[in-house]
C-alpha cells in the first residue's frame, strides 16, 4: 500500500499557511453514498508544486478529518473560468488525520476579449469510500486556493495575448561546433511584431535537457516597434543534462521559454515552436 504523499514545503509556489489560515478544511456538499451512512469528513485546498507549472496542473490537497481511513477514488476540480480536466482516477489510501496531494489538471482558461479574467470559487468533487464499504460517497468540497488559480489564469491569458502579438521562431540554420558534451549550436531566434504597439523580448531559458542562451545578454534582447517589426536574436543551444534519468523523465524536452513584455511592463514567458528540423539539429547535443 502506498503511503500518502504530503506536499513538500520547499516545492510550494505559495506558502500553505497563506492559503490555509484555518487549516485545510472545505465545506462538504452532496453525498450519494450508502443509504443511512454519512459521508467521510474531508477538506480540500489547491496548491501548486514547482514541477506542476510546466505540466499545466495543480495539486488538490485532500485531508481526511474522519475517525478512520478512507480511499480517494476520483477527484474532479471545477473552477469558474477554467474548462477543467474531468474526474481524475486516484485510488489513494488516506489514513485518518492525514493529507495527500493529488495532481489534477485544470484544463484551459477562458480569456475575455476585454478586461482581466475573473476566477470563481474552486469546487472539488471527491468519490471516496471507507474501509469495508462496498459503495462510494460523492462529496463536494469548497476548496481554498482561489488566489493561486487567479494568478495562473491571469498568467495564461497574458501568455495567450502576447502569443497573438509577437511571433517567435528559430531561424533555418544551425551552426554546430565542439564534440561530445561540449557540442553547441549557434542560430537565431526570430521575433516578429504582429500588433501596432511596441513589444520587447527580454530574456530566455532552456529546458531540462538543453540550455538556450542569447549570444549577447542584455536587459532587452530585442525591441520591436511598428517601424522595426522583425529582429533576429543570435542564440546558442548547449547541453544542460543528457543522463538516462533526465531523458526518461522529461515530458517536454524542447519547452524553451522566452519572455515578452510591453516596454517597462510585466514580463511573461511563452514557448517558441520547435520544428522537426530544429529537433534534428538538437539531437547532435543530446539524442532524443
Amino acid at each position: 500500500m502506498r503511503r500518502p504523499r504530503r506536499p513538500a514545503t520547499v516545492g510550494l509556489l505559495l506558502v500553505l499557511a497563506a492559503l490555509l489560515p484555518a487549516g485545510c478544511a472545505g465545506g462538504s456538499g452532496g453525498d450519494s453514498g450508502p443509504a443511512g451512512a454519512s459521508a467521510p469528513r474531508l477538506g480540500a485546498a489547491v496548491v501548486q508544486l514547482r514541477r506542476d507549472e510546466a505540466l499545466g496542473r495543480v495539486e488538490v490537497y485532500v485531508t481526511n478529518r474522519s475517525a478512520g481511513p478512507v480511499t480517494i477514488e476520483t477527484v474532479d476540480l471545477s473552477v469558474p473560468a477554467f474548462s477543467g480536466a474531468g474526474p481524475q482516477r486516484k485510488d489513494e489510501p488516506l489514513p485518518a488525520g492525514q493529507g495527500v496531494d493529488l495532481p489534477t489538471g485544470y484544463g484551459k482558461v477562458t480569456c475575455p476579449a476585454d478586461g482581466p479574467v475573473r476566477v470563481g470559487v474552486p469546487k472539488v468533487v471527491v468519490a471516496v469510500h471507507r474501509e469495508g464499504e462496498s459503495r462510494s460517497h460523492r462529496v463536494t468540497l469548497t476548496a481554498r486556493g482561489r488566489p493561486l488559480l487567479q494568478r495562473i489564469a491571469s498568467a495564461l491569458c497574458l501568455t495567450k495575448k502576447l502569443d497573438s502579438e509577437v511571433s517567435l521562431a528559430f531561424g533555418p540554420r544551425w551552426q554546430r561546433s565542439g564534440h561530445g558534451a561540449a557540442t553547441t549550436l549557434r542560430g537565431t531566434l526570430v521575433a516578429r511584431l504582429l500588433t501596432d504597439q511596441a513589444r520587447d523580448v527580454t530574456q530566455m531559458s532552456g529546458s531540462v535537457i538543453y540550455d538556450l542562451d542569447p549570444v549577447r545578454p542584455r536587459a532587452v534582447l530585442a525591441h520591436l516597434t511598428p517601424d522595426a517589426r522583425v529582429a533576429s536574436i543570435p542564440v546558442v543551444v548547449s547541453l544542460a543534462r543528457c543522463d538516462g534519468h533526465a531523458r526518461g523523465e522529461v515530458k517536454q524536452p524542447y519547452a524553451f521559454l522566452v519572455w515578452l513584455a510591453r516596454p517597462a511592463g510585466p514580463q511573461q514567458a511563452v514557448t517558441p515552436p520547435v520544428t522537426a528540423a530544429d529537433k534534428a539539429a538538437f539531437r547532435a547535443i543530446c539524442p532524443f
